[in-house]
């Protein structure tokens, strides 16, 4: 006689995840302590849109609670992933295994720590203007050796401009546009770019600024037809038509009396 299958476990509520509905694996929480797995919050995070240069904020779906802190940087709930693991072990390692495939959520969590005398040093040091522009000028060479192939394409097959639409793109061009317009001015003889937070334009000559659809030839040569002057037609017979009093306009009305 062949050994039955064994059922599966069911978990208890207290320990799925409200989102996923599944074992709690590395369980974070929001600043208002509601608690969910740590993919869930990554999920929540990069399903949240936030202007370039606007703070990001996160609403907790519990609750609607609005935090400005990352999903990253969640403070972990240590004891509920220690229960999970215990009470669930194969369940949770099966899971684990899901999760480490995804490497944005196995990459070591940076812990904002803050001391209980301030923030440390290295962050009260920290020159804004220098670290921003060191990132600009890096992110600024990622787009453009991502761009140029496809403007090289595009100015081959005799294209004047491109217009890129692609919100992250977009976003990432938004931050380090100054750095790339110089790229692109210096080494590619660009016209022209325009950006804005849907779209970005690079007008590769003058030329193109002119672009349209309709053309006409001023020295063309041929018969012209004169437009006729229009007519009134005169009233019916036997009718004739008066000019609307004032109450008849402000009624929207308008009267005819027969002729006599």
């Amino acid at each position: 006689m062949s050994a039955s299958k064994e059922s599966p476990i069911s978990i208890k509520d207290d320990f799925k995840c409200p989102i996923c509905v599944g074992l709690y694996v590395k369980p974070t929480m929001f600043e208002c302590g509601h608690t969910m797995c740590l993919a869930c919050h990554y999920k929540l995070d990069k399903s949240s849109p936030s202007p370039t240069f606007q703070v990001p904020e996160f609403k907790c779906p519990l609750c609607r609670f609005t935090s400005t802190v990352p999903w990253n940087k969640r403070p972990s709930n240590v004891a509920l992933d220690k229960i999970c693991k215990v009470m669930y072990p194969q369940e949770y390692a099966e899971l684990a295994k899901v999760e480490a495939r995804c490497s944005d959520l196995t990459t070591p969590l940076r812990r904002h720590v803050i001391k209980k005398n301030g923030i440390s040093e290295e962050l009260k040091n920290l020159n804004l203007s220098e670290t921003a522009s060191n990132a600009q000028s890096q992110l600024a060479t990622r787009v453009y050796e991502k761009l140029m192939p496809i403007f090289s394409q595009a100015a081959t097959e005799g294209k004047s401009h491109v217009s890129i639409g692609e919100k992250k793109l977009v976003s990432d061009i938004e931050i380090c546009i100054q750095p790339l317009t110089k790229k692109l001015f210096e080494n590619n003889n660009v016209y022209k770019i325009t950006c804005t937070p849907e779209e970005c334009t690079i007008y590769f000559s003058q030329c193109s600024m002119r672009w349209r659809r309709e053309f006409r030839n001023d020295n063309h040569t041929g018969e012209t037809l004169q437009d006729e002057p229009f007519q009134t037609p005169p009233p019916p017979p036997g009718r004739r038509r008066i000019s609307r009093p004032l109450e008849s306009i402000l009624l929207g009305r308008s009267f005819e009396i027969p002729f006599t």
